[in-house]
This record gives structure tokens, C-alpha cells and sequence, in this order.
């Protein structure tokens, strides 16, 4: 007995509940097979053979209504093909076919290439075309507009003649004489099927059985699913005894999933929930089970947290290491533009003439707008936005100010920026082109007027930059000695943006569309 019972401890928990379960529910299982067995001998039969009858019975009756609207079509064909045939004609011959009609029916006549000569209100807009079927009449479901339409041709006159079974028509032909609900009706063909009505279990207890049927000499398959006869009491039988067995699988299987699984999960989940990072380790409490893997669950939980504990204190370690480089690069780079700044400007204290102070000063607001443009993206940096553009731009007029030569000291920039942030890509040739824009604005026309517009461009991700100097407008400055660098710089700029720029000569406008990075929430906080 110590030697069965060692054996046993030893096996996995799921064995250890599939034994008890199976030895449990063994004669309930044998009562509920028998019970299934001799119900499913005596009464499915009866219920397919049923069903097999009703389906076939619709089937002719469909069948039948074709049939009908057939030999319509081929008395109006004969009618139409003696004499002249003309929309007029067509739909005086399918007037005096409608009272002769069972069953609500669409007609239309065609000439062989698809052209439509006439139809009866309500037919649908696919064209026909000449049957192929052996019998000279095509049926075809036409799903779009859930319709049966059968076609007939009369190859002598050169037409086919249509006619069409809307769905409410075919469900007066299909529906069969019992409780609604009590019948679902679908037509096939291939790929394509309309479904007429959809069977619903009339009780709890009701099972639904479908058979099928041919229609149209074969060319559809009509599937009929009925609710079948109400349970039996053998039946009722069959449904308590899975009921029985569910409440005495519950019952055993609580006890012991309790004992095994529930109780030291618990526990687990507990101890679990109550850990948080930064802890030194997880305190898994003692288990007592005697479901060794749980115990193994536990010690893995325990080791997998220290060494997450380890690996989220290198993350943070290699993360401020990396923040603090970055953060040193951006300033030294900073730094280096001073630097260049200051050497241009003392350089330009020393020139001679105006030629050499314009040229130091074109170079000075370059290096100007790159620096604006790092210390914008710094400013940015732990926010993971990109440069913001409203920013960006608005810094970058207020230098181009302060930088106008004396002559251009009255240039007014306007500013209308909606908040769009970039990439650094984007933000250096945006601000390489503005200024070159506005510094051509200065030398062709300094009294004049600049507006700088930023918007959305109607386009995801991306936005509308324009620049409207009045002193471009028109072609005073195309004779200016900068104009020609002007448009190969612009030129190179707009490709760098990968977009095409639309100029505006009458107003001296200059727009283009920019990528921009994806909106980011404000933090409320």
C-alpha cells in the first residue's frame, strides 16, 4: 500500500484528476451512452427523412414556378420575334403577360449582345446573356439584388427574354405551411447563395435538421432547415443524465481541484500581487500541497523576479549612462555653433566693405537657423515629440530681425503657425528655406512685408509651410545677382523635403507641403 500510495503522490496533478474524475463518472458515463444510442437510432432518421420530403417538395414547387415564368417568355419571345421589336412592343406584350402570372414575376428583354430593349419595373441591373444549360433555360441567383432570374433565347430574332423571382416572391413559393420561425430556406449556386428565412429553435429543446434539394434540372441546390419533432422521453432522459454527470463531476472535481490547485494558487496569487518592483525578492509563502508543480511554479516565480529585479537595474543604469551622453554631445554641438557664430561675427566687425558685411551676415543667419534648429530639438529631446515647428519658426523670424540689414530694419514677418512638431530632418532644410526666402525678401524689396504660414495640409502626417514675400511678387527680382543661387538652393531644399514647391509669381508666394511626426497628448499634468 506505501508503495501504490508513493506512486501516486509522484504523478502530475492532471493525471491525478483525470483517475478520480474517470472512476467517478464511469457508470453515469455508460447510463448516458446507452440512453444516446438508442435515441439516436429511432428518431434521426425520421427527422432527416422529413426534412428530405419538405425540401424536395419546395424544390418542385420552385421548380414549377420557373417552369411557369418559362413558357410566359418564350409565348411573348414568339409574340415579339413575328413582328417589330421595339421598347413599346416589349412592354405592351409582358402587360398582358402580368395577370396571367402565379407568382409575382420581373421581366426584360435583351438582344444578344446584353443590350437592354425593355424591363418591368424592379429588375435588376446585371445584363444577361445567352443560356447554355441543356434544356435552353439558364437559372441563376443574382445575390446582389437576392433574386432567382431564369433566361431563354431565340437565336433566329437574335433575343433573350428574362424573368426574375424577387426574394418576397420566393418566399411565398418556398415558405412551407408551418409556425414561423420554424424554417430556414437557402439557395445555392457555386459560391453565390440568397437566404430566403432563417429557422430559429422554437424550444430549448428543439433540434434543427437540414436537407437539400435539386432545382432547375440542377443548376441550384435548395437547402431547407427545420425545427425537428419536440424531445421525447427517452429523450429527456438523455438530457438529465449529462446534467447528473455535470453536478457530480462539479462536485468531485471542486473537491479536488480545491484541495490541489485552488488553495496554494491563492496563496501564490496573493504573494504575487503584493510584490512590487523594486523589492528586493518574491516572498512565495509555504506551500503545502502535495502538487509538486505548483511548489516548482512558485520557486520560478521567485527566481524569475530577481533576475528581473537585476536586469530593470542595468536598464536604468544603461539608460542614465546614455541620457548623459546624449545631453553632453547636444551641448558640445551647441557650444561649437557659438563658437562659429562668434568667429563669423568678429570677422565681419573687420570687413571693408558692404560686399564682404552682406556675405558675413548670409552666413551668419545660416549658422543662426541651424542653431535654432539644435536647440529647439534639445529642448525637445525627452519629450520624444520632434522639433516643434511653432517654436522653431518663431525663433528663427525673431533672428532674421535682428539680423536685416540696415536698409531691410523696417521688414515686418508676420507669423500664423499651428502647433506641428518634426524630426530634425525636416526642421533644418524648413529653416534653410525660410531663410533663404526671407533674405532674398530683404535685398529685392526691404520695405516690404513677409507672412510666414503654417497649417495642415488636408493629408495625414503631413502640413502646409508658405512663405508670402511682397517684394517677390511679380519679376523685378529675377534680375536680382542672388535670384539664380536663390532657386538652386530652394531647388535642393525641396528635394531634401521630398516634396514639390508651388510658387506663386503674382503674390510671391512660396509653399510646400513638410512630413510631420504623428500628434503626442499634452500632459495635463
Amino acid at each position: 500500500m506505501t508503495s501504490i500510495g508513493a506512486t501516486i503522490a509522484r504523478l502530475s496533478t492532471g493525471i491525478k484528476m483525470l483517475l478520480i474524475l474517470s472512476t467517478a463518472l464511469l457508470p453515469l458515463g455508460l447510463i448516458a451512452l446507452s440512453a444516446s444510442l438508442q435515441s439516436a437510432r429511432t428518431n434521426r432518421s425520421d427527422r432527416e427523412a422529413e426534412a428530405r420530403l419538405l425540401a424536395a417538395a419546395s424544390a418542385d414547387e420552385l421548380t414549377g414556378a420557373v417552369g411557369y415564368g418559362t413558357d410566359a417568355l418564350r409565348t411573348a419571345l414568339g409574340t415579339l420575334a413575328a413582328g417589330r421589336v421595339d421598347g413599346a412592343t416589349c412592354q405592351r406584350a409582358f402587360r398582358l403577360m402580368a395577370p396571367g402570372q402565379r407568382w409575382p414575376t420581373q421581366f426584360a428583354l435583351f438582344e444578344m449582345s446584353g443590350r437592354r430593349i425593355c424591363a418591368t419595373a424592379g429588375f435588376s441591373s446585371p445584363p444577361v446573356t445567352a443560356p447554355t444549360a441543356e434544356s435552353g433555360v439558364d437559372a441563376r441567383l443574382i445575390e446582389s439584388a437576392r433574386t432567382l432570374r431564369f433566361d431563354i433565347a431565340d437565336r433566329r430574332s437574335g433575343l433573350v427574354a428574362a424573368g426574375e423571382l424577387p426574394a418576397d416572391t420566393l418566399r411565398q413559393i418556398l415558405r412551407p405551411h408551418l409556425p414561423p420561425g420554424s424554417v430556414g430556406v437557402l439557395l445555392r449556386q457555386g459560391d453565390a447563395d440568397v437566404a430566403i428565412s432563417h429557422a430559429t429553435r422554437l424550444t430549448p429543446l428543439s433540434q434543427l435538421v437540414t436537407a437539400s434539394a435539386p432545382v432547375a434540372n440542377g443548376q441550384l441546390v435548395l437547402e431547407l432547415t427545420v425545427n425537428a419533432t419536440p424531445i421525447r422521453a427517452i429523450e429527456v432522459l438523455m438530457v438529465l443524465l449529462p446534467v447528473l454527470m455535470w453536478a457530480a463531476a462539479a462536485g468531485i472535481g471542486w473537491l479536488v481541484v480545491d484541495r490541489l490547485l485552488l488553495r496554494p494558487l491563492a496563496q501564490m496569487q496573493k504573494a504575487i500581487a503584493g510584490y512590487r518592483i523594486g523589492d528586493a525578492e518574491l516572498a512565495i509563502p509555504r506551500m503545502t500541497t502535495p502538487s509538486h508543480e505548483i511548489r516548482e511554479l512558485g520557486g520560478a516565480f521567485a527566481s524569475l523576479t530577481q533576475r528581473l529585479a537585476r536586469h530593470d537595474a542595468e536598464l536604468e543604469e544603461s539608460l542614465e549612462r546614455q541620457t548623459l551622453l546624449t545631453r553632453e554631445v547636444h551641448h558640445r554641438v551647441k557650444n561649437n555653433l557659438q563658437v562659429v557664430a562668434s568667429l563669423i561675427n568678429l570677422h565681419s566687425r573687420g570687413a571693408t566693405t558692404d560686399e564682404a558685411r552682406s556675405a558675413y551676415a548670409t552666413i551668419q543667419r545660416r549658422v543662426d537657423a541651424l542653431s535654432v534648429v539644435h536647440r529647439n530639438h534639445y529642448a525637445h529631446l525627452e519629450e520624444n515629440r520632434g522639433v516643434s515647428l511653432r517654436a522653431l519658426i518663431g525663433e528663427l523670424a525673431s533672428n532674421l530681425r535682428a539680423t536685416a540689414p540696415h536698409e531691410a530694419a523696417g521688414l515686418a514677418i508676420t507669423l500664423d503657425l499651428a502647433p506641428h512638431y518634426a524630426s530634425q530632418d525636416v526642421a533644418v532644410p524648413v529653416a534653410f528655406l525660410i531663410t533663404e526666402i526671407v533674405e532674398l525678401a530683404m535685398q529685392c524689396g526691404p520695405a516690404g512685408t513677409v507672412a510666414i504660414r503654417l497649417e495642415g495640409a488636408g493629408a495625414p502626417l503631413k502640413a502646409r509651410l508658405s512663405v508670402t514675400a511682397s517684394s517677390l511678387a511679380g519679376d523685378h527680382c529675377r534680375s536680382h545677382p542672388a535670384y539664380e543661387r536663390f532657386m538652386r538652393v530652394t531647388e535642393g531644399l525641396s528635394r531634401q523635403l521630398r516634396a514639390q514647391p508651388k510658387r506663386d509669381q503674382d503674390v510671391g508666394s512660396f509653399a510646400i507641403d513638410i512630413p510631420i511626426a504623428e500628434a503626442v497628448p499634452e500632459d495635463d499634468g
